[in-house]
């Protein structure tokens, strides 16, 4: 029956409107480019599946301008988990089926995850999957041993299916190898010497490792000794010191086993294990073997086993030209030294590029100027009275010379051919003189169309090599890439620990820890620990990091419960690359001074905690085994399980969402009884959080001692607050200032205090546990309805206001006026001020009490002075005073610094540049020079965040506002702003637009404004358009955010930045 096909059948069953085009790697989303070996045409539809930034993921309507997201994939319901799309043509995904991962994604602001579709059974996805996963494996080793293993393959998958000689031939293996070292590279590739060799035993793997000690780290040829027999080759893996794997890539021929020499490992000493031998060639299978010189046969193993010829023949030197890799051209590369440029539009051709057989292009040498260029490569065919015709033609870039090396490249030469080149952007060169070795070029006034003569010369040889190689040859390893990116994907299943677990044995002491010494070699999670025991007990799972010098830090722990037997206990916890696994506790069994695997664990007579010291050790071994999965082995192991994100719901469910009990206690049991606690809707009231967040999600807005909290929406290895600081350790560590650049939603509006204001949130965030400080304060008089004292300022005596600092609108204190500091603790108040004669000083003083500190503003007119850095010397709350006296003084900035808790990290500087109804063109150069001059007083530079541009869309035409943008952006980028953030405005309601002049609107401002940003490397986008506020409820006004606003705009930028975004 054919599949539905309308739009209501596909809306019902989540499948979208198919796809022409899907990617296969990063694109710009803008004008018509190749995807997937496919040219896109206007109006396609393409799948946009694998962007950097993955909030750009989706289905998407290619245009010869901007692209933009396709009618029926625009919204969170209309991606959401489960939604499929087929996909039409390309040469990788044509007829393939992709799906949407992420529940109900925020289209513009989530991550969007699009993976290859998979059956909805999960018990069926399992097993689907691990075999998937076994034959992966396979296709990966065969790969990998070398292109002709893989054509050994082909060739026996060829003959089984009937296919003839000429067939058969193409799919052949490396007889080249064979000609170049006999038996040892030609086993493992189906090719054999002899038919004994062949159905008579080999190597085929090795028994248990006995890791030893002391070597160098590396991969390492494998060296056999003794035994009867030769043939056999491999490689060796070392560690950490010590031997951790043995691949077998030629098994020989071999009657008595040998055994493997280690010694290309300096130093390593103690490492041993033995080598297994089983048949070369079983039932069922083909192998080849010369027959006659220089013709290889074909036989099949059958029962006995005997060979039975299949009467299937290949020429050695077809095979030879089909695998391997040649480089043609006689004439050396030296660029102009000795060189002379080509003059014309030639083509030049090496006699030596025609062969009988397919092949690719994979790399090209060729002598070429001091600036880089291209060339132009003409493929044309050998016609039988010896004229050419034209076959192909492609352009490549060309980095510039002496010597320029173009790799990567595969470009078809098909039999028959020859292959030629022509100059183009750039300078190439030509030898002049006789060509050496005897040999000959052909050239052809132009590019060949039908039939074109060519003519012979002996002298002038263009300088040029190229490299060809095979189709088999190309085949194979596009195919051992591919399983390489398969493997990624499917995942890999792991066992980290000891095999063959007992019960027996002696129980380990309380709170004894051992830390097996493998670490991950990519991110995964660890699905079961199986557990030799004979009682009950508790037991603790750890996930740990190696710092050196026998120190760990704990980064999770977990319990578990023991009980008589060897236990599988199913898990679901995160481990990243390069972190252990880890058990402490007691009553699980060892055995003293036996540990014939010779595994080395690190071991602590004690519990596991950040800074402990461990032993080394392979004296004994340990019953204890950890089962660590990736890729969809993890996905799928986790769904059987009841899923990491299922089995953390409900574990919050006693906290009072209200915030008024405190929730701490069952906050920390959540995070001890599940890696992903779900946090509900409602606002949690907590003194402190474990691991800083680590796995929590969830709507739910924790409160840490009054200070919000920020946990993502969905789950996540990274906790916000430690991604968001270790995005910006670079600014903190150089004291740079991250301050918004912006309007009346970044000044104050509409936010109910100024702790509730979206950057005062991200600055207490960044600063939990370290110091409760305030944005440095610019707009410091009354403007619209906002008046200083929103952010704890307010002002006695006679002020006015003047022209200076970042938004050009400063406090000027008369002689006795004085600002005044809401009561709070700060160990830092300073201000900044402007130098000039005739100013007075400003006296600093502490809850009405003696002048602390006095500072001169009078002198020579400069601007932006800073009064500090200088300590107040207080820890409790109090008011600070700061006075002019003896003079006006005009103040361009407000510094208030919170105590600083004691050994904590360093803070993260921040500062507010944002007045109401500001634009583009209100921050001029003298504006943004007095920000810059701020921020740099505590030693960096200014990193901006820029929502601007609501204003602007308002009464500004969208050229305008590009020039506007430019000049803001060109002067913060001559300031030295080592990064820059950007927030374009989201859209407002219908009320507003009557705010709009001259026939303008929302989108037309918004897309010059992303044109702008997307043009500049320096400025990493948060797409804060991407979501629909007004939908939400969290504006005021239909366009100023109230308090769920301010604190959904500070989320995209805190979670924006802990993903890494640029």
């Amino acid at each position: 029956m054919a599949r539905p096909a309308t739009a209501a059948v596909r809306l019902l069953t989540g499948e979208r409107e198919p796809v022409r085009l899907a990617t296969t790697a990063n694109v710009i989303l803008n004008g018509l480019q190749t995807i997937d070996g496919v040219p896109a045409e206007a109006g396609d539809r393409v799948l946009a599946k694998d962007q950097v930034d993955p909030t750009q993921n989706g289905i998407y309507t290619a245009s010869e301008g901007e692209w933009f997201r396709a009618a029926d994939a625009r919204t969170a319901r209309t991606l959401q988990k489960g939604t499929t799309v087929h996909t039409q043509v390309g040469s990788i995904n044509a007829d393939r089926v992709f799906e949407f991962t992420v529940n109900e994604p925020v289209v513009g602001i989530d991550a969007i995850a699009i993976a290859a579709f998979v059956p909805p059974d999960i018990s069926d996805v399992v097993d689907e999957v691990e075999a998937l996963r076994d034959e992966t494996q396979v296709l990966k080793d065969a790969a990998e041993v070398s292109a002709g293993q893989a054509a050994a393959s082909a060739s026996a998958s060829a003959a089984n299916a009937g296919q003839t000689a000429a067939d058969v031939v193409t799919t052949a293996a490396n007889l080249a190898s064979a000609q170049a070292a006999r038996d040892a590279s030609l086993y493992g590739k189906g090719i054999f010497p002899t038919i004994a060799a062949a159905i008579g035993p080999g190597v085929i793997g090795s028994g248990a490792i006995t890791g030893g000690s002391g070597g160098t780290d590396g991969t390492f040829d494998l060296a056999f000794a003794g035994g009867t027999g030769s043939g056999a080759a491999g490689r060796f893996v070392v560690a950490g010191g010590a031997l951790t794997q043995i691949i077998i890539t030629a098994p020989g021929s071999y009657t008595v086993a040998p055994s493997f020499s280690f010694a290309a490992s300096a130093g390593l000493t103690g490492a041993s294990a033995a080598v297994v031998l089983g048949r070369n060639v079983d039932v069922g299978e083909y192998f080849w073997t010369e027959v006659s010189a220089g013709i290889m046969g074909m036989y099949r193993v059958a029962a006995g086993p005997v060979a039975v010829d299949t009467g299937v023949r290949a020429s050695a030197a077809e095979v030879i030209a089909l695998i391997g890799s040649r480089t043609v051209g006689p004439v050396p590369i030296t660029g102009s030294v000795g060189g002379t440029a080509v003059g014309n539009n030639s083509v030049y051709y090496w006699p030596t590029t025609l062969a009988a057989v397919d092949e690719y292009l994979s790399s090209l040498e060729l002598g070429f100027g001091a600036a880089a260029g291209t060339i132009q490569i003409i493929c044309s065919h050998v016609e039988g009275d010896g004229t050419l015709s034209a076959v192909s033609e492609q352009t490549i870039s060309v980095p510039a010379g002496p010597s320029s090396v173009v790799s990567g490249l595969s470009i078809l030469k098909p039999a028959g051919s020859v292959m030629g080149l022509k100059r183009g952007a750039g300078t190439w060169y030509y030898l002049a003189g006789t060509i050496p070795n005897g040999e000959s070029e052909w050239f052809t006034a132009s590019v060949p169309t039908s039939h074109t003569a060519k003519t012979i010369a002996t002298t002038n040889g263009p300088q040029w090599k190229p490299t060809f190689t095979g189709e088999v040859g190309v085949k194979a390893r596009a195919a051992y890439e591919t399983s390489n990116d398969l493997l990624d994907v499917v995942g890999t299943e792991t066992l980290v620990g000891w095999p063959n677990l007992v019960n027996t044995g002696t129980n380990t002491p309380a709170n004894y820890s051992v830390i097996v010494q493998a670490p991950q070699p990519v991110d995964g999670f660890i699905t079961q620990v199986d557990v030799g025991a004979a009682g009950t007990g508790a037991s603790r799972i750890h996930v740990v990091e190696y710092l050196g010098g026998l120190t760990i830090n704990v980064i999770s722990t977990h319990d578990i419960t023991l009980s008589n037997g060897v236990l599988p206990i199913p898990l679901s916890i995160p481990i990243m690359a390069g972190q252990y696994p880890a058990i402490s506790g007691g009553l699980y069994k060892y055995q003293p001074g036996a540990n014939p695997e010779g595994i080395r664990a690190w071991v602590r007579s004690g519990v596991l905690s950040n800074g402990a010291v461990v032993i080394d050790q392979a004296t004994h071994r340990f019953e204890v085994a950890f089962t660590i999965k990736t890729g969809l082995l993890a996905q799928a192991a986790l769904a059987l399980g009841g899923g990491a994100q299922n089995t953390g719901m409900g574990l919050l469910d006693d906290a009072d969402p209200n915030g008024v009990v405190d929730a701490t206690a069952i906050f920390a049991t959540a995070a001890a009884a599940h890696p992903n606690p779900y946090a509900p809707p409602g606002s949690f009231a907590l003194t402190t959080i474990s691991a800083t967040g680590n796995g929590f999600y969830g709507p739910g807005k924790p409160k840490v001692n009054g200070v919000t909290f920020f946990i993502p929406e969905r789950p996540s290895l990274n906790n916000l607050y430690d991604a968001f600081r270790a995005e910006l350790a670079e600014h903190i560590a150089n004291n740079d200032v991250l301050a918004p650049i912006g309007d009346s939603k970044d000044h104050w509006a509409f936010a109910s205090t100024g702790d509730t204001h979206w950057f005062n949130l991200v600055t207490r965030f960044a600063n939990l546990g370290i110091a409760a400080d305030e944005p440095i304060m610019t707009a410091l008089r009354p403007s619209s309805t906002y008046t200083p004292d929103f952010y704890g300022l307010t002002t006695s005596g006679s002020v006015s206001t003047g022209s200076r600092g970042p938004l050009g609108e400063s406090l000027i204190l008369a002689d006795g006026a004085s600002m005044i500091c809401a009561p709070k603790a700060y160990e830092q108040v300073d201000v900044f001020f402007t130098q000039e004669p005739g100013s007075g000083s400003l006296a600093f003083a502490y809850n009405g009490g003696a002048v602390y500190k006095t500072v001169n503003a009078a002198g020579v007119l400069a601007l932006d002075q800073y009064t500090g850095p200088s300590l107040t010397g207080q820890v409790a709350s109090g008011t600070y005073t700061i006075t002019a006296v003896g003079g006006p003084v005009e103040i361009t900035g407000l510094v208030r610094l919170g105590v600083k808790v004691a050994g904590s990290r360093p803070r993260l500087r921040t500062a507010r540049f944002a007045h109401g109804s500001y634009a583009f063109s209100s921050f001029n150069t003298a504006r943004l020079t007095s920000a810059m001059a701020q921020a740099s007083a505590f030693g960096g530079k200014l990193v901006p965040i820029i929502p601007l541009g609501i204003n602007d869309s308002f009464g500004t035409p969208p050229a305008s506002i590009i020039t506007n943008m430019n000049s803001v952006l060109n002067t913060l980028e001559a300031g030295g702003c080592p990064r820059m953030f950007a927030m374009p405005p989201t859209r407002p309601s219908g009320g507003w637009d009557g705010s709009y002049t001259g026939g303008r609107t929302y989108d037309a401002a918004n897309g010059a404004i992303r044109q702008t940003y997307r043009a500049r490397s320096s400025v990493a986008l948060f797409p804060l358009d991407g979501f629909d506020w007004l939908a939400a409820g969290f504006t005021q006004d239909g366009l100023h955010n109230n308090d769920n606003g301010e604190y959904r705009k500070a989320l995209v930028l805190i979670a924006g930045v802990a993903a890494g975004r640029r």
